[in-house]
């Protein structure tokens, strides 16, 4: 998701949040329940729940595929076994080398000698050349 979208959802979250304390002054709230997604599962069936972060990688194994910021045109293909390739603005097979995952930190290191470090978000992998998300 760009940034751009972040702030267009953060925008349109504070403007409801705004139109919902306009409300009229001691109207009071209907009381009909209205139909959500835990009233149609069945008794004794887990109740399924969104997990805000269970799409973040949390190991490197969680890595493994391929992730692309099209502004940068930057495409990262990583690998099951530690290794990465990407391929940047049109050159196929830029940069490759290892790559790590360790405290919500991702290092690219290049067989050049070079590292680029990133930063695990909701949003996806956010480094200085670009935010990686999932393909």
């Amino acid at each position: 998701m760009s940034r751009t979208q972040v702030w267009t959802i953060g925008a349109a979250l504070a403007a409801c949040l705004v139109l919902t304390a306009c409300g009229e002054e001691g109207s009071e709230p209907d009381s009909t329940p209205s139909p959500s997604a835990t009233t149609s599962a069945e008794p004794g069936e887990p109740t399924p729940t969104a997990s805000p972060t269970s799409d973040v990688p949390e190991t490197a194994s969680d890595l493994v595929g391929t992730w692309r910021d099209d502004a940068a045109d930057w495409t990262a293909h990583f690998q099951a076994d530690g290794t990465f390739t990407w391929d940047f603005q049109g050159n196929v097979d830029f940069l490759t080398g290892t790559y790590t995952l360790q405290d919500g930190v991702v290092t690219f290191a290049g067989l050049d000698g070079n590292d680029l470090v990133g930063e695990v978000t909701p949003e996806g992998l956010v480094f200085d050349l670009g935010t990686l998300t999932r393909r």
